[in-house]
């Protein structure tokens, strides 16, 4: 049995890598402004999903444009993560 990956389009391939940066540099930010992880992490799902529902259809082609767009894209799915989370624990007593 072989183990293969997925063929991925290379606007998927720029998602992951805007997801991959993103989340690194948002969970340092968790991290420093001590909000929660598992809101973050709920939150950044949430959006992922959202994008997917909303943005998905429209993000086809291999043109930098679209690249570019699904790298932006990919990045602020944690950063939208960390945002709810951070004023969630702004608001709590």
């Amino acid at each position: 049995m072989k183990l293969r990956l997925p063929h991925l389009t290379p606007v998927a391939k720029g998602q992951l890598w805007g997801m991959g940066v993103g989340l690194g540099a948002a969970l340092l930010a968790v991290e420093h402004f001590d909000v929660g992880y598992r809101i973050f992490f709920i939150a950044s799902a949430a959006a992922w999903v959202a994008s997917e529902f909303f943005l998905a259809r429209r993000l086809t082609g291999t043109d930098r444009k679209t690249i570019a767009l699904a790298v932006l894209s990919g990045i602020s799915f944690p950063w939208i993560g960390f945002l709810l989370a951070y004023l969630l624990n702004a608001i709590a007593p």
